[in-house]
């Protein structure tokens, strides 16, 4: 399979911070704990706190948002104050899916603007089948073959049997939110004043960043509900496992892209539209090469299956449930313009496929009044909701006095 041009990328930020501190400190320990499937390192930064009390933080599990500097900022925190890092060891994974970064444009100081960040020529987003954050199995043996990357995830929590397995998220658009996989009173009573801190408005709901959330714990916190895998294969998350085999606290911490001004869309027109658009993307991949060529094709076609019955759920609703509707299509149609490209179609086919990109991507532009929530927004939401679940309202107080 065709798996695009994977890129050579200068040491980012946070890789240049991970070495600075692993050279400069004796309680700071760089490694590569394993290699991906495309041979790619998957770094490790261990912080000891004095403590076997483990902490494990992911960033990059979804390779398409931006969560590196959240991290970068999280480890300069726990770096500069021995306050944050008492009591705790961390390791902080830089990327957790390093071979799908790989087909994605360097996040760092890019435009936060909705056409940027859907740049078919440096876009993916992996089908959840290919994430390694979605590649583990409750039952022994599994029922497929994990990841290189999946088992080398594994294997650090098998090997730490974390207390907290934090994981950084950018949803696209509502509001922050968290989710964690069993209720926690520190982090249902912080998270709105985190919020409030880093200056980001709370989820009302799970239509607005069009994930399931349903079983509510406090202002801006879901219940992960138990999960026992899905699909014949019984795939499930890195934090379920780590619950299930480690009774780890699982914590996945969502920061918005955009904060956009309410649709005034009714559900019937939002029908219309992705019956339409669903149409040409079904007619356009029919055009083109074998969709199981390439990483972008197979993720085009996980997903346009779902237009469909998202149309149909549109129909029935008074009001839209507004821009998922939008980042549905246009991960439909990155992936299919990406996918004619690296397969080299006929000129006509790649040219409609990048033409209906485009002109999906305008009318989404056009319509949206939007603006970028910042990295260092971002990065304060993400990084106080990992020191109030493992310090409180104590570290939290530590934590803004030193911003």
């Amino acid at each position: 399979m065709n798996t695009g041009l994977f890129r050579l990328r200068p040491p980012s930020p946070l890789s240049h911070l991970v070495l600075q501190l692993d050279r400069s400190y004796s309680w700071c320990t760089y490694q590569i704990a394993g290699t991906t499937d495309g041979g790619r390192p998957i770094e490790v930064l261990t912080m000891r706190g004095g403590s076997d009390r483990n902490v494990v933080v992911l960033a990059g599990a979804h390779p398409d948002e931006d969560t590196a500097h959240s991290l970068f900022e999280l480890t300069l925190r726990l770096a500069a104050h021995p306050t944050l890092r008492s009591g705790v060891t961390w390791h902080l994974v830089l990327d957790a899916d390093p071979d799908g970064s790989a087909l994605n444009h360097p996040h760092a100081g890019r435009s936060l603007s909705i056409a940027n960040h859907f740049d078919h020529r440096a876009f993916y987003r992996p089908p959840t089948e290919r994430q390694p954050l979605w590649g583990f199995a409750l039952q022994d043996p599994p029922r497929f073959a994990e990841s290189k990357t999946t088992l080398v995830l594994r294997a650090l929590l098998d090997e730490t049997s974390p207390d907290l397995l934090g994981d950084f998220h950018r949803c696209l658009s509502g509001g922050a939110y968290t989710l964690t996989t069993r209720s926690h009173p520190p982090t249902n009573a912080l998270t709105p004043d985190i919020a409030a801190q880093a200056g980001v408005p709370l989820a009302l709901s799970g239509d607005e960043g069009g994930d399931p959330l349903t079983d509510r714990l406090a202002h801006g916190v879901w219940l992960a509900a138990h999960d026992t895998g899905f699909g014949p294969e019984c795939r499930t998350s890195a934090w379920h496992y780590a619950a299930h085999h480690h009774d780890t606290l699982g914590l996945v911490v969502e920061a918005p892209n955009w904060i956009i001004e309410p649709t005034r869309e009714n559900g019937s027109m939002s029908a219309r539209r992705l019956h339409d658009a669903h149409a040409r993307l079904t007619t356009c991949a029919e055009n083109l090469p074998d969709l199981a060529l390439t990483v972008h094709g197979e993720a085009a076609r996980s997903r346009l299956g779902l237009l469909a019955p998202l149309a149909e759920q549109e129909a029935t609703r008074q009001r839209s449930i507004g821009p998922v509707t939008d980042w549905a299509l246009l991960r439909v149609s990155t992936a299919l313009a990406a996918h004619a490209i690296a397969t080299a179609g006929t000129d006509t086919a790649v040219e409609a496929a990048v033409d209906l990109h485009h002109t999906l991507l305008a009318s989404t532009t056009e319509r949206l009044r939007y603006r970028a929530v910042s990295p260092t927004t971002t990065a304060a939401f993400h990084t106080g909701a990992l020191i109030a679940a493992v310090h409180g309202a104590p570290g939290l107080q530590a934590l803004w006095r030193r911003q």
